[in-house]
């Protein structure tokens, strides 16, 4: 800040203020040198939390009485990547019998992003290449479908991992939610029925942490998904 009064002597000397934040919360983020008028960050900015503080600013003279004079500052917080994608299972399918039709539904999962922009696009797939695949429902909503016919006599077991990327610079990767398939003669079958090959799926639980995304687990770009 540079304020000027046309006054001689200490009638010209001018100091610097805060007089008010909005939010309040930032009374606590910046401070400002009564001398210099230089406005100084002094805590941690979120831009999800607040992304523009309008800071009121008082230039008081040494005269007596004192004059003052005010201006406005609006400081606006630019969104960085400092947040993963989240993906949440709201509904789960279970068991899956190995006769089910193509595009069965498995699990509706919920994905979202707190960052702005490109840094809250998120692109989802399913790792590794399996008879499951996603398909997008609506904006942040994806089913898990069965995309191929089920083989357990080739394959009885599977382990498939839905992924979601967002497209900050870094991108953040998380390997959201996982479930494993394991075989099962005798699980839910209805009375007088004869008895089917079941695939039951069960979470895996904790994903793995957030952190950057590999370089060697990238889908090929038919495989994905955007919200």
């Amino acid at each position: 800040m540079n304020a000027t009064d046309l006054d001689e002597g200490s009638n010209r000397d001018v100091k610097y203020e805060i007089d008010t934040i909005v939010p309040p919360s930032g009374s606590d983020l910046f401070s400002i040198d009564a001398n210099t008028g230089d406005i100084r960050l002094t805590g941690a900015l979120d831009f999800e939390a607040v992304n523009l503080y309008d800071l009121n600013i008082r230039a008081t003279d040494e005269g007596t009485p004192s004059l003052s004079g005010h201006c406005k500052v609006v400081l606006e917080v630019l969104d960085v990547n400092d947040n993963a994608p989240e993906v949440w299972v709201t509904s789960l399918s279970v068991p899956v019998p190995e006769d089910a039709s193509l595009g069965t539904v498995v699990a509706l999962l919920s994905v979202s992003d707190r960052d702005s922009g490109e840094n809250g696009r998120v692109r989802c797939w399913v790792w590794p290449a399996s008879p499951f695949g996603l398909e997008a429902t609506f904006l942040g909503s994806y089913s898990l479908v069965l995309r191929e016919a089920l083989d357990r006599e080739r394959v009885s077991e599977y382990e498939v991992e839905v992924r979601a990327e967002d497209g900050g610079a870094p991108a953040l990767e998380v390997g959201s939610w996982s479930y494993s398939q394991r075989h099962s003669r005798s699980l839910c079958v209805a009375d007088g029925a004869a008895k089917s090959d079941l695939m039951v799926f069960s979470p895996n639980f904790p994903p793995p942490p957030p952190g950057p995304a590999p370089k060697d687990t990238q889908p090929e770009p038919s495989a994905l998904l955007d919200t």
